[in-house]
């Protein structure tokens, strides 16, 4: 697995700025949240585990967790990482779990769905391979924060990006289901929203969308040179926020970063 930082492969340590770590707080508020609702005595999937680290914080509270993720290289680098005698990794298509009917008390899928192109299909796959009783925990991006009105997502690898009502409208395969929000404190919501009219900034000067054409090692290159001028060498933002200045809110979803399903199969 490449060391690279991506949106999309958030790794733990050397932040290279204040709105990295948001980010990597806001993906850990979501394993604590899981944590927090999930019984120890739990047998555990995580899909879409990435680099592994969530999926070994939850092994710490459960009784076992397998991740599972489509790429083999970061399956490869997270069982050698983080693997253990009850967090495993396996490899699997993207679209059929390889587990049997009723096999997991639980699973997690955290800022995975958006990348579905089936996500329907998706979720019934996490619905069959839950017992009954058993409860799934989601995130994924806020579009009502991210996106304008008929915006498509101006992150490549999204497919599609989600309303509170879009959510609920696909978690309904569930008897109980329920859809919260993920904020953070004024400061935190501000920087994040400046992040995010940033990028809009960028995609209104490039309507053609020309930097997907960029290659992605001379992006993370950019990317990074951006943020060290941003941070100008100081990392006091590692001491300064946490994840207490993260909050559920269950109404006026709108302005949470990230929208949270919590799901239970009861048949």
């Amino acid at each position: 697995m490449s060391d690279t930082k991506t949106a999309e492969r958030v790794m733990p340590g050397n932040f290279s700025s204040k709105e990295e770590y948001i980010i990597y707080l806001r993906h850990l508020f979501a394993y604590e949240f899981a944590k927090s609702n999930i019984p120890k005595n739990s047998s555990v999937l995580e899909v879409g585990c990435g680099e592994g680290y969530g999926t070994s914080m939850l092994s710490k509270s459960v009784a076992k967790i397998i991740g599972i993720d489509p790429d083999k290289d970061t399956i490869s680098h997270a069982s050698e990482k983080y693997g253990s005698g009850n967090c495993t990794f396996s490899a699997y298509d993207g679209t059929k779990i390889p587990y049997d009917d009723g096999t997991f008390d639980a699973v997690v899928c955290f800022q995975v769905i958006e990348h579905v192109k089936d996500d329907a299909g998706f979720i019934s796959e996490i619905n069959r391979v839950l017992k009954s009783g058993g409860i799934l925990i989601l995130t994924t991006p806020n579009k009502a924060l991210r996106l304008k009105v008929g915006q498509k997502p101006w992150n490549r690898f999204h497919v599609r990006e989600y309303y509170a009502n879009e959510l609920e409208d696909l978690l309904r395969n569930f008897q109980e289901s329920k859809v919260m929000g993920i904020q953070g404190n004024n400061e935190i919501q501000k920087i994040e929203t400046d992040r995010i009219n940033q990028i809009q900034h960028i995609v209104k000067l490039d309507p053609l969308n020309l930097r997907k054409l960029m290659p992605n090692t001379l992006k993370s290159i950019a990317i990074k040179v951006l943020k060290r001028k941003k941070t100008a060498g100081s990392n006091d933002f590692l001491e300064k926020y946490s994840l207490k200045d993260f909050h559920i809110v269950n109404g006026n979803l709108e302005e949470s970063l990230d929208i949270l399903g919590l799901c239970k199969k009861i048949s």
